[in-house]
């Protein structure tokens, strides 16, 4: 008789962390569906306004086969949203993907943009970062931009596709806006390696390309890690894009995309 009652209250302290268990799990489970959804919503608000502006000034002018006006309808784009925020400094966007998506600078500063939105609102998703060694004004011929590898899909999220050839190739074109031109770039090289140098090649290290010794190491250094053989490469002189971003196929791990202005 004892050992039922035992036996009875342990199924019960059982059934009861069980349901604790369950409540936890999925009070946490809620939070993150939310904070994805307010993510978002957020982000979807900038691409609207950035959309807004430049149907309005399009509905004025025929753009049609015009770059010129096309640029300028980017550059007004840029100033509007800039007024919505000054760390504003360019807008990615890669055809037949989910990346479209505003470049933030801060100064002395990668972290911020990564954990805030546009608004300024905490947000795990975060921006794309210019980061805090380049020049702010875009300028550089060598332009490095981090973003998250969300599990969603949003940010960098995808930028894990480019590992799959077929894809690479359907999406070589890469477009940044800035404050005064349209800007289009090639992927010359698609590379795992780790922020630590620890496989004889720091990324991080070759910010500034200002040499023609070290662009054509960077260069070199891509090509022979790349996971694609590509035949568009970079000579000295040219501007290149990186962008960034985490993975987990070793230890501190990145996967970079790499691409070379065209236009």
């Amino acid at each position: 008789m004892k050992r039922g009652k035992i036996a009875k209250t342990i199924r019960r302290t059982i059934l009861v962390l069980s349901c604790a268990t369950f409540l936890v799990v999925s009070g946490i489970f809620a939070v993150e569906i939310y904070a994805e959804q307010k993510s978002s919503s957020n982000m979807k608000k900038v691409q609207e306004m950035a959309s807004v502006s430049v149907n309005k000034s399009a509905a004025s002018e025929t753009v049609e086969d015009d770059p010129e006006k096309e640029s300028n309808l980017v550059t007004l784009k840029m100033e509007y949203l800039k007024k919505k925020n000054n760390d504003l400094r360019g807008w990615l966007k890669i055809q037949g993907s989910v990346i479209d998506y505003p470049i933030m600078f801060k100064e002395n500063d990668n972290d911020y943009y990564l954990e805030h939105d546009f608004f300024g609102n905490k947000d795990r998703n975060g921006l794309l970062v210019l980061d805090k060694r380049c020049n702010s004004d875009l300028d550089d011929n060598h332009l490095l931009i981090h973003g998250h590898n969300m599990k969603s899909g949003a940010i960098f999220g995808t930028l894990k596709y480019y590992k799959d050839e077929d894809f690479m190739r359907k999406h070589q074109a890469i477009e940044l806006d800035t404050d005064t031109e349209q800007r289009f770039y090639e992927v010359i090289a698609v590379l795992d390696t780790n922020s630590t140098g620890d496989n004889g090649f720091n990324y991080a290290e070759y910010i500034e390309l200002n040499d023609k010794e070290t662009f054509d190491s960077y260069v070199a250094n891509l090509k022979l890690r790349s996971l694609h053989k590509i035949a568009s490469t970079a000579t000295y002189g040219d501007e290149l894009l990186t962008l960034s971003t985490c993975d987990y196929t070793m230890k501190n791990g990145r996967l970079l995309v790499v691409a070379k202005r065209v236009c």
